[in-house]
Parts: C-alpha cells; structure tokens; sequence
C-alpha cells in the first residue's frame, strides 16, 4: 500500500502538469477532434463508392473508428522511457524510491487523467450527436472491453520497453525508435484501418 501511494503521487504531478498546458492541450484535443471527424467521413466515402457489405457494416466501423479515436493513447501506450534515456532525465529517475519502470508507467498514468477527461469522455458521450453509437453490442462485450484494455496497455508497455532497450544497445536515437513503433502501431493495432479489412 505505501507503494502505491508513492505511485499515486507520481500521477498526480503527472496529471497536474499535463492538465496547466493551457491552451496548447485545448489545440491538441481540438486536432485529435477533427481527426476522428476526417476519418469518420472517410468510411462514409468509402463504403458510399464500393460495395463493402460482405467485408463489415458501415456503422460497425464507424463505431470502431470512434473507439480507436477516442482510446488511441491508451491503445497505443506510451510512456517517456525512451525520452528520458535520450535527453538524460532517467538519471533522476533512479533515485525516487520505486522502480524506474513502474515510474514511467506512473507518469503514463498521470499524462492520461487529463486526457480520459478532457477528450476520451466527452467523444463517447457525444457520439450520438456525430451518428455514431459507441454502446458495447452486448454487456460481455463492454464488460470483456476493460481486460482487453489493460491487455492492450501492457503489451505497449512491453513494446516500449523493448525499444528503450534496442535504443541503448544499438545507439539509435529515439526519434528512429518513435517512427519505428508508430509504422508498425499504426498498421497492427487497427488505429487507420479496421483489422476486419
């Protein structure tokens, strides 16, 4: 228990500084806004010009674009590791008393308060008004959603720390490891186009 007090002290310095960005977090949200409208309309384009019934549904993939949007930081977990070994910050971070991943990871933490609240709640919420329903098709689906967004956290967790650790071995800078995982993020996880395509 007194870890995770250190843990939850971490996040909220995190969330704290993440949240007094100003304006500048209201323009990033604003981005990521249009973003999820552009591709929203981009799927109406695109199953309007061919005949996609037989592959998915138009509102299916709607609502998939929604969720991947509005969840993209946590589905695409990053935290700072590699940054911070990059610019030197990771030496101050062995010396706060818990360990230098679960550090990272509380700083991930914390940078994603002020974004669950700030963009991810208030775009399902406004789903309705964008045509799109983000309810869960069932209960076990919205119920299976939080273990297979924990799943998804971890396994960009490990990624990042498999980078972190190809970026100290192979000298590599971090904005090659940055653009490595994002081309490959970007394809795997669904985050343009839907896995059924």
């Amino acid at each position: 228990m007194h870890a995770l007090h250190r843990y939850r002290e971490t996040v909220l310095l995190a969330s704290s500084g993440e949240a007094g960005d100003g304006f500048s977090i209201v323009l990033r949200y604003a981005i990521r806004f249009v973003r999820l409208l552009v591709l929203l309309s981009v799927w109406e384009v695109v199953f309007a010009s061919r005949d996609l019934a037989s592959v998915a549904v138009l509102e299916t993939v709607r609502t998939y674009t929604l969720v991947a949007g509005a969840f993209r930081m946590f589905l695409d977990a990053r935290s700072d590791l590699g940054e911070a070994i990059w610019d030197g910050r990771i030496a101050t971070w062995f010396v706060v008393p818990v360990p230098v991943f679960g550090h990272a990871t509380a700083v991930m933490v914390g940078k994603w308060v002020p974004l669950f609240g700030g963009f991810t709640l208030p775009v399902c919420l406004a789903s309705p008004l964008l045509g799109v329903d983000a309810r869960p098709s069932s209960l076990y689906a919205g119920i299976l959603f939080v273990p297979a967004l924990a799943c998804s956290v971890s396994i960009g967790l490990s990624v990042d720390l498999l980078l972190a650790s190809l970026m100290v071995a192979t000298g590599s800078s971090v904005w090659d490891m940055q653009r490595l995982r994002t081309a490959f993020a970007t394809l795997l996880t669904g985050a343009v186009i839907p896995l059924s395509f």
